[in-house]
């Protein structure tokens, strides 16, 4: 897009085998820059100053996307994006929006927790083996942070020679099972075998 940055403002680093070492996870093709995370993939395309959304034609298939000018500056054939995506969207979790002279995808992964090396067919790849794969905790809900947390001390403690958090309790002579509020009962085959009597 004339006037605009383009999203290969500079030439990305590349591996031995010539695969793009991914940015955030994704890459950079001549019309657009993407990034992922193993839930979606938001793909940054530039478009012309003073581009609103009735100026485009943009439609989202489970395996395709496309994203057009209605009306091209005559130098240019209006095509952002337009190809078969290399895995499946799910086009009712899919989107898009206008942001500062960019159009943004954010396209929901069909599958998740797979690392996809390019967005669409016949564009540059990624090296996946490169991916950052880390997943920052408070992206999980509390109690998976709980666990993970714990996890965590007790390998700590562990490595240290020292007692794990149930060991703790235990010395302390409390139950590693966490108390229940008011009215709230443990359910075990005992009690069960008992109401059942």
């Amino acid at each position: 897009v004339p006037g605009s940055t383009t999203a290969a403002e500079t030439e990305p680093k590349r591996t031995e085998e010539g695969l793009q070492v991914p940015e955030g996870n994704g890459g950079v093709t001549p019309r657009y820059r993407w990034t992922q995370t193993l839930e979606e993939l938001t793909v940054v395309i530039a478009v012309p100053e003073g581009t609103r959304g009735k100026d485009l034609n943009v439609t989202l298939k489970q395996q395709s996307a496309s994203v057009k000018l209605k009306n091209p500056p005559k130098e240019q054939d209006g095509i952002l994006l337009d190809g078969t995506l290399v895995h499946k969207i799910d086009t009712e979790e899919s989107t898009w929006s206008l942001e500062g002279g960019v159009l943004l995808l954010l396209l929901q992964k069909r599958k998740p927790l797979t690392w996809w090396d390019t967005v669409a067919e016949g564009d540059e790849r990624i090296d996946t083996s490169l991916v950052d794969s880390r997943r920052h905790i408070d992206s999980y809900d509390e109690s998976t942070q709980g666990a993970i947390r714990k996890i965590l001390f007790d390998q700590r403690q562990q490595n240290l020679g020292l007692p794990t958090s149930d060991e703790i309790i235990r010395k302390e002579g409390g139950d590693p099972v966490p108390p229940l509020p008011p009215g709230v009962e443990y359910i075990d085959k005992e009690t069960l075998d008992q109401h059942d009597s």
